[in-house]
């Protein structure tokens, strides 16, 4: 027992010692500021908070780590350290875009499967790095496999739970030049995969068919590796809520074609290639689904645009009046306290007509009226919590 106990806690301390960890959190940080930027030069007010944004992505990141790593565990995923470098150094060539778009354990695979595959045998002068090659070049392809499939259902579950929980608004310039809104789904989460690792040494043994996906060694120790998972979709088109859901639809095809073939590449098939061409479908299917954005960016019309009356809402901040009043994204503000209105001007100037109280006249996503009531607190007015398309705000 206190040979596992070790084994974990060995685990765990490779999660902190994999350089791709410090490269996420950095990330973190960086793409949390430029949301709260990006949000000011559009709004002058930030939707969230900078540490909202980083502090949120923990929970669905821990919910998703236990989920994969009770997955990985049970199916006896082992992956020696030279293919963790590999996976790693994967990840490390997409950090290298900036581009938080292409963060995917999907891309990382179909760099991984297929540089494994292609690994040449050849020496260098440290002995860390030889061995790494050798344990490469010899790789239980469907282990590998294995490992990418459970990272992409992860990133599906992610995507599609998540990814559209806190858009960010923003404005942009329309097709005709003028000014349209638009939502961007950003997120990254940093998942703790646990996962077995080949050890001669290892407290972990192998029992009858446990585990069931055999790799060099006869027991095994735990690596803890650090999932890398970003979604940075621009919605121009739709509500961010059914965007980001699509999405997740295109993901979980992808994660199944990959499992298809992967599931080829069983070892008692000896047809290991299949989780290669697994591999490369996964690549192909994440930068489809990059170009497939892009596609509905340019091709699709705007659906927060200049409203023939009143303002439209393009986003809500939380806990504000006007988000306890239940106005949503896409809104269409005509009236407050029966004054009609056409500007945000107009909007904070009804409302000192009755500075305690608030009634609005609300075209709601489907062109129905209805009517909400607020208090507003002294001092709330001019933090009602309603961002607004206005011309004059390019």
């Amino acid at each position: 027992m206190a040979d596992i106990v070790r084994s974990i806690l060995s685990g765990l301390a490779s999660f902190f010692l994999n350089p791709v960890f410090y490269l996420l959190v950095a990330g973190l940080f960086l793409f949390s500021a430029q949301r709260v930027r990006r949000e000011r030069r559009s709004f002058h007010v930030k939707a969230y908070g900078m540490f909202n944004t980083i502090f949120r992505s923990i929970v669905p990141s821990l919910l998703m780590g236990l989920s994969g790593s009770v997955l990985l565990l049970v199916s006896g995923t082992a992956l020696t350290q030279g293919v963790i470098v590999l996976f790693s150094c994967a990840y490390l060539v997409i950090m290298l875009t900036t581009q938080l778009r292409f963060l995917s354990p999907a891309i990382a695979g179909g760099l991984a499967l297929p540089a494994a595959w292609f690994m040449p045998d050849f020496q260098t002068p440290f002995s860390l790095i030889n061995r790494w090659i050798s344990e490469i070049r010899e790789v239980n392809f469907f282990s590998l496999g294995v490992f990418v499939v459970v990272c992409m259902l992860m990133e599906c579950l992610l995507v599609y739970l998540w990814g559209a929980s806190q858009s960010s608004p923003r404005l942009i310039n329309s097709r005709r030049g003028g000014l349209a809104g638009a939502h961007e789904a950003s997120e990254l989460w940093i998942v703790p995969l646990l996962l077995l690792l080949p050890s001669p040494s290892g407290p972990i043994g192998s029992a009858g068919p446990w585990p069931f996906i055999p790799d060099t060694g006869s027991s095994y120790g735990l690596i803890m590796f650090p999932l890398g998972v970003g979604i940075a979709q621009l919605i121009t088109h739709t509500l961010p809520g059914r965007a980001v859901r699509e999405t997740g639809h295109w993901l979980l095809i992808c994660t199944g074609f990959t499992a298809l073939f992967v599931g080829l590449a069983w070892p008692d098939l000896h047809l290991p290639f299949m989780a290669v061409i697994g591999g490369l479908l996964a690549l192909v299917g994440r930068l489809g689904l990059v170009w497939y954005h892009h596609y509905l960016r340019e091709s699709r019309p705007f659906y927060y645009t200049m409203p023939n009356q009143g303002i439209r809402v393009i986003g809500v901040i939380p806990h504000t009046p006007g988000a306890r009043m239940g106005i949503l994204s896409g809104e269409q503000i005509l009236q407050v306290n029966d004054v009609t209105v056409t500007s945000e001007y107009d909007f904070y100037q009804a409302l000192q007509k009755n500075p305690a109280y608030c009634k609005l006249e609300v075209l709601d996503r489907f062109g129905e009226p209805r009517f909400v009531k607020g208090t507003i607190h002294e001092g709330d007015s001019h933090r009602i919590g309603l961002l607004f398309l206005e011309p004059e705000m390019g």
